[in-house]
């Protein structure tokens, strides 16, 4: 069997992750693909770099990619995708890789894996590379959604001096960023799953099977936290990105942008932790049925614009 692994890594970590997970199809031909703008994102970043990605992060503008080092071809088994949410939305380079002519070419067809790496909000963006890959008749069969462990307001943090001074390292009180190395080493154990619905022709009920061993966490604090930020980010995207990139205003905007967005994390978190826990208790059912859904690799109706 053939199985191509595609990704795209700023950090290093999806790369880790694909890694990891590759030494489950341990016999098969595997050929490694990473997608590379033309025009490199920085990192570390500094402040202004970061929140200044966000507009056309959001809403999906394409950007330039270099050509993969192997001719392209439709002849995989499998592909893997592994990729990272930015602003709650696939990064540039994933999303513009999904809008290209070479993924119309070799996913149209073909069963499909996602693997994600992230702080801790990754079902919207999901969602967008659901509606992607349906364009592109590719098949979504499996999901594996890496995240930090850290509560909320402790990842902002650890991840926020990640990115702005590439140190990931626990410091403090605070615990070191991203995700845990068990975790990545884990892997390993979910490529053998994959690898062995793959060889039995089981991929229909991969997922369950995935999430029957922590493939999957869905929590619904985060869901309601993400669902409000999906539609504020809709807002602050078109804000800030109808100014011109050149302009005082925009700089004036993204600076905005750049202090409400990590102190709204920090007020709303607790406030709608406490409120997810009542709604809970008030529409248990309603709320474990989307949590539910967000498990499998349908498409949720709940992120509107998806």
């Amino acid at each position: 069997m053939k199985i191509l692994f595609l990704s795209y890594s700023q950090s290093g970590q999806a790369n880790d992750i694909v890694q990891s997970f590759a030494k489950g199809f341990e016999g098969e031909t595997c050929v490694f693909e990473q997608i590379k703008p033309v025009q490199p994102f920085p990192f570390p970043w500094t402040t202004f770099q970061f929140f200044n990605a966000f507009p056309e992060t959001f809403s999906q503008q394409k950007i330039e990619l270099q050509p993969f080092s192997q001719p392209t071809t439709n002849d995989y088994d499998l592909i893997v995708l592994a990729y990272q949410p930015w602003f709650l939305t696939p990064s540039p380079a994933a999303s513009s890789f999904l809008q290209s002519d070479v993924a119309k070419e070799i996913f149209k067809g073909k069963p499909v894996v996602t693997l994600i790496g992230c702080r801790n909000m990754w079902l919207g963006a999901q969602e967008k590379v659901k509606t992607h890959l349906l364009r592109l008749e590719g098949k979504l069969v499996g999901n594996v959604a890496l995240v930090d462990r850290t509560d909320n307001v402790k990842s902002v943090i650890t991840i926020l001096r990640w990115m702005l001074t590439g140190k990931k390292d626990a410091f403090w009180f605070f615990p070191p960023a991203g995700v845990a190395d068990a975790d990545i080493q884990n892997m390993a154990n979910m490529g053998k799953m994959v690898h062995e619905a793959l060889q039995q022709s089981t991929l229909d009920t991969l997922q369950t099977r995935l999430n029957e061993h922590g493939a999957i966490e869905v929590k619904p604090n985060l869901v309601l936290l993400e669902q409000r930020g999906q539609k504020a980010f809709g807002i602050w995207s078109k804000f800030i990105g109808n100014a011109n990139p050149q302009s005082l205003q925009r700089k004036i905007r993204v600076g905005i942008f750049s202090f409400l967005l990590p102190t709204a994390v920090f007020i709303l978190s607790p406030l709608l932790t406490i409120l997810s826990a009542v709604l809970l208790r008030v529409n248990k059912a309603k709320l474990t049925a989307v949590a539910n859904q967000f498990k499998q690799n349908g498409k949720v109706d709940f992120f509107k614009g998806n």
